[in-house]
C-alpha cells in the first residue's frame, strides 16, 4: 500500500535484499486494504503489507481451528495520525473534549470522519481518542472508508470532516493547509504493532524456508535504514511513483522524525520500523485489538475467549529465525534508488 510504512519492503526490493537471500519477490501495488485482504485470501499473493488487525479478523470470522493467515514479522509501529479539517480547528475541536463540546454547540449536525478499512487498526486507535472524551461512533459521528492515497482529496473537497490515516497522507494534509493534525496514535497507545507482513498460514507451513529467508532480508533491510546516512538514498525510493508517489519533503520529514524519535529511549509516539526489538511480533499487541474487538462489539465474545493467538501471531517463528541474524549491521550498501523509479 502507498504509505511510508512499505519502507521495509521497498528497500529490500529495490537494494536486493531478497535476491541476497534466494528470493525471488514480485511487489505488486495495492489500491485498498480491502484488495490486500481478498487477494491473499484468495491465494493470488503469499504475503503482504498488512494491518495487524487482518489476521486477528480473519481467525475470528472463521471456525475454532481455522487460522487463514497469519504473521510473522512487524513492519511498523504507530504512525497514525488523526486529521481535522481548517474549520473544525478554528472552531476549536482540537482534542476529544473540545470536540465534544463543538458536537453539542451543533445538534443534529454528522462529523463525518475517514478511516482506511472497517475495524482496521486506525478505526481503532480513532475510537479510543474519540471515547476519552466521552464520543461513540455512530452518536452523531460517522464512518466512511476510504482508500489512504485518497484522504487528502476527500477533505480537499469537503466531503469528510477529518481522517485518520498513516503516513505520509496526515501529514501531506497538514503540509497542503487543509487541515491540522489533532492527535498521533503513539501519544495514547506508544509502540503499538501496526503494519505486519501478513502471509497465508497455507503457505507458511508449506514454505518455512522461504518465509524466514523473508524475514531475514526484511530485517537487512531494517538495519539499513537504521543508519541516518541512508536517509536521503530511502526517501528516493519510498517517495518515488512505484510507492508512495507523494513529494520528496514529505516522506523525509516523516523517516526522519521517525529516526530521531526511535533514538530516544521511551519516546515512541511516531512511527517506528526499525530498532529496539521494532520488528518482533508481540502477542500482546494483538491481545490489545481483540480486546478492542469484544469492547466494541465487533466479534462474538464466546469466539474470542476461544481465540489461540498462537497459529495466528507467529512469535516462536520469528524468535527463532532471529536469533540466527548476525549482531552487527551489515555492510552499509553504497546506492541510491534505482535509476528507472
Amino acid at each position: 500500500m502507498p504509505l511510508v510504512d512499505c519502507a521495509l519492503l521497498a528497500v529490500a526490493q529495490e537494494l536486493g535484499f531478497f535476491r541476497q537471500h534466494e528470493l525471488e519477490v514480485e511487489l505488486r501495488k495495492a489500491q485498498s486494504w480491502a484488495q490486500v485482504r481478498d487477494k491473499l485470501m484468495a491465494g493470488e499473493w503469499d504475503a503482504a503489507h498488512s494491518l495487524i488487525t487482518m489476521p486477528i479478523q480473519s481467525a475470528l470470522e472463521n471456525p475454532p481451528g481455522d487460522h487463514p493467515l497469519s504473521y510473522a514479522f512487524t513492519l511498523s509501529r504507530n504512525g497514525n495520525g488523526i486529521i481535522f479539517s481548517n474549520s473544525l480547528w478554528n472552531d476549536g475541536a482540537r482534542d476529544p473534549v473540545g470536540l465534544s463540546s463543538w458536537m453539542a454547540q451543533r445538534p443534529g449536525r454528522v462529523l463525518r470522519l475517514g478511516v482506511v478499512f472497517p475495524r482496521g487498526t486506525q478505526e481503532y486507535f480513532l475510537r479510543s481518542w474519540l471515547a476519552s472524551g466521552g464520543l461513540t461512533i455512530g452518536e452523531g459521528i460517522a464512518l466512511t472508508i476510504i482508500p489512504p492515497q485518497e484522504m487528502v482529496g476527500r477533505l480537499r473537497k469537503g466531503e469528510i470532516d477529518g481522517f485518520c490515516a498513516g503516513e505520509p497522507w496526515s501529514r501531506r494534509a497538514s503540509a497542503s493547509k487543509l487541515g491540522r493534525l489533532v492527535a498521533e496514535s503513539g501519544g495514547i497507545l506508544p509502540g503499538l504493532g501496526e503494519k505486519v507482513l501478513a502471509v497465508r498460514t497455507s503457505w507458511h507451513r508449506a514454505h518455512s524456508l522461504a518465509h524466514s529467508r523473508l524475514i531475514r532480508a526484511l530485517s537487512q533491510a531494517s538495519a539499513w535504514l537504521s543508519d541516518p546516512s541512508n536517509l536521503d538514498a530511502a526517501v528516493e525510493i519510498i517517495a518515488s511513483k512505484r510507492y508512495v508517489n507523494t513529494p520528496k519533503s514529505v516522506v523525509e520529514g516523516a523517516l526522519r522524525d521517525a529516526a530521531g524519535r526511535a533514538s530516544v529511549p521511551g519516546d515512541a509516539n511516531g512511527i517506528r520500523f526499525r530498532g529496539g526489538n521494532a520488528n518482533a511480533p508481540a502477542p500482546s499487541h494483538a491481545k490489545w485489538y481483540i480486546d478492542q474487538m469484544a469492547l466494541w462489539g465487533h466479534s462474538d465474545v464466546t469466539r474470542i475467549k476461544t481465540l489461540d493467538l498462537a497459529p495466528v501471531c507467529l512469535d516462536a517463528f520469528y524468535h527463532s529465525v532471529a536469533s540466527a541474524l548476525p549482531q552487527s549491521p551489515p555492510a552499509r550498501v553504497l546506492t541510491s534508488a534505482a535509476a528507472d523509479i
